[in-house]
């Protein structure tokens, strides 16, 4: 895996600034697990968040994302062609905002609320189990590393919030997913893409967690008797990652 840092303050026009590597050449998702690790030990002060699948895609939706009535910050006092600091300020504020936005309850819909939300035919729930069998086939060929500064762990999707479409989890369905894998299985928050948000844990799920998991899972995509079910079941007692597809289309 090459890593090419980058570091604080640096002003790219293409790059989030809390970008802090770029990485390539990505062979397997634990070399990423331990890069993670070991970011998070040093940097105390931010939450580590990655880019998955689809970068530029991603890109394109979190930006949209964060044009949400209730995402939205106002910019009328920054000065983005002359100032070139402006961009640096808005993401910044931005951040903030998202992050203030996800601890508001009336926002945050209950994980019984997504039933139903990704209901899809069987095919996709075996993608589904393809995919967290092998994360790196979703990867893209650049994944950047955001040092994310707010205080709460699993607010660490505030930047790059993700799901701009309406048949898509939003910001907040994302967040209800991320809390509630934290407080039900022990999940870290450790990424999002075009269509994938993923999840890391120091140790996989045991037998038992794993197919309650599966079971809280299958209201929401449906096909419960797709086979991929009992797949991704065992691979979730052998890697301590999970991976989900948010959007309609994940398993294009």
């Amino acid at each position: 895996m090459k890593i090419d840092r980058i570091p604080a303050g640096a002003q790219n026009p293409r790059m989030s600034v809390l970008t802090r590597a770029r990485l390539s050449d990505v062979q397997d998702i634990d070399d990423i697990l331990t890069l993670v690790s070991a970011e998070r030990a040093a940097h105390l002060d931010a939450r580590v968040f990655i880019t998955l699948d689809d970068l530029a895609q991603a890109s394109y939706t979190s930006m949209h994302a964060g044009e949400a009535d209730d995402l939205e910050v106002a910019t009328d006092d920054l000065d983005f062609l002359n100032d070139i600091d402006a961009q640096r300020r808005f993401e910044l504020r931005q951040v903030a905002h998202v992050a203030a936005q996800l601890t508001k309850s009336e926002l945050i819909p209950s994980w019984g609320e997504l039933h139903g939300t990704r209901e899809c035919p069987p095919d996709c729930i075996d993608r589904m189990a393809e995919v967290n069998d092998a994360p790196s086939t979703i990867l893209d060929d650049e994944i950047r590393v955001l040092h994310v500064p707010v205080r709460d762990s699993l607010a660490a999707i505030a930047g790059f919030p993700n799901g701009y479409f309406s048949v898509d989890w939003d910001t907040f369905q994302n967040y209800t997913v991320t809390r509630h894998l934290a407080d039900a299985y022990g999940y870290r928050p450790l990424g999002i893409g075009a269509s994938w948000i993923g999840f890391e844990r120091n140790t996989p799920l045991s037998l038992i967690q794993a197919n309650e998991l599966i079971e809280e899972l299958k209201p929401i995509y449906g096909s419960i008797d797709a086979l991929g079910w009992a797949r991704l079941v065992n691979t979730l007692t052998r890697r301590r990652t999970l991976f989900l597809g948010y959007t309609e289309n994940f398993a294009d």
